[in-house]
């Protein structure tokens, strides 16, 4: 085909495409219908008073644990209680052979007696000297040797009263009690045989009551808790208390309440988590070191804050948020703190009003500016 006749028909061509076309081609598009929102997808923040609570894992640690050893080397002549007896302060546990001790009071008392016989020679001797001197009926020699006598009878009472207190020392070492009340282990030695300061322990002591609950709780919780306490003294209002409560293996529920009684001294670098140790009334030993447990709290005083279902609130790396829906119906993006949970719901601490109206996340294709429509 010639040059020419090609450039006719492609002319041809666009001509007849051009006669085809109709009004409606010069039309703009049809708009876009809007999306339609079911009810059912829509929570609504509220207001509410509620008891601020948590639950965490834990963990039973007792107070004071004690490994108790002989302050003396004697004979065990007999262990006064078996393994796992509960025992009370004061107690008598063991009793140690005092014969040889008791010989060492006697000498000392002896000792103490023969010093103070001494001192009181001496002491008449220096008064004597004392009266002589100025008469000159003996010379400077012989007072000083009086007043220096009576020095050293002096400083042998000292001597020998210490020897007494420490033989009335090993004597009552030889009578061993419990230095606290709580639960004993078994006995780490036998009638007859021979203990001394360098023995393994004659037991091990555990105070059960009262008895420390302690749990892992997240720095960023615990720096919020420590600035509201701040802001509460800083403003004189009451710092509200928490009842707390135990939840025991099985479902069962402790029959005590207890009280938060301190932080750990330090946090876990590894973990960011710090130890919170609450203080639990256990006069039946049912608590025992190293039992796992639930402790649940909650606050006394009821406080009102704004309740948003947890599952209607999204996060990302700007933090919490919701998808709002203002008054024209246009999803807008609001950025919350969120507080403490309750129940199926998160308390709101910024960022929500009572009455605003929040889209599940369960919707896909829903971004800020989007106008909508709400359906049944």
């Amino acid at each position: 085909m010639k040059l020419g006749s090609l450039y006719s028909v492609i002319i041809v061509t666009f001509v007849l495409a051009g006669c085809g076309k109709s009004e409606t081609d010069n039309q703009p598009p049809p708009a876009v219908a809007k999306p339609t929102i079911p009810s059912s997808e829509i929570a609504r923040a509220a207001s509410r008073d509620l008891q601020p609570a948590f639950s965490l894992p834990a963990v039973i640690e007792a107070i004071q644990t004690a490994e108790v050893r002989p302050e003396v080397t004697a004979t065990l002549l007999k262990n006064h209680f078996a393994a796992g007896d509960l025992v009370t302060k004061g107690d008598l546990l063991i009793e140690l052979n005092d014969e040889n001790y008791r010989s060492a009071l006697h000498a000392a008392k002896a000792e103490v007696e023969a010093a103070q016989a001494s001192a009181l020679q001496a002491k008449a001797n220096w008064k004597r000297a004392e009266s002589l001197m100025p008469k000159g009926f003996i010379s400077q020699l012989d007072y000083d040797t009086a007043k220096a006598n009576l020095a050293v009878a002096e400083a042998s009472v000292s001597k020998a009263e210490a020897q007494l207190e420490k033989a009335e020392l090993d004597i009552s070492h030889t009578k061993i009690k419990a230095p606290f009340s709580g639960r004993i282990s078994k006995p780490g030695y036998a009638n007859g045989d021979n203990v001394g300061p360098s023995s393994n322990p004659l037991f091990e002591l555990v105070q059960l009551n009262p008895i420390y609950v302690s749990t892992s709780v997240e720095l960023s919780r615990y720096n919020a808790l420590v600035m509201l306490r701040t802001k509460l003294e800083k403003s004189g209002l009451e710092i509200p208390e928490f009842v707390v409560t135990l939840k025991l293996a099985g479902n069962v529920d402790y029959p005590h309440k207890g009280k938060f009684q301190n932080w750990s001294h330090e946090s876990s670098e590894s973990t960011g988590m710090i130890t919170a140790r609450a203080l639990f009334p256990n006069p039946d030993g049912l608590l025992l070191p190293g039992q796992n447990v639930i402790v649940n709290g909650k606050a006394q005083q009821k406080v009102s804050r704004v309740m948003v279902p947890q599952n209607f609130i999204r996060q990302d790396q700007q933090g919490h948020y919701v998808l709002l829906l203002d008054q024209d119906l246009v999803i807008q993006r609001r950025n919350i703190e969120v507080g403490v949970r309750d129940g199926q719901d998160w308390a709101v601490k910024e960022g929500l009003s009572d009455g605003d109206r929040i889209v599940s996340p369960g919707l896909q294709g829903l971004k800020p500016g989007l106008a909508v429509t709400l359906g049944e």
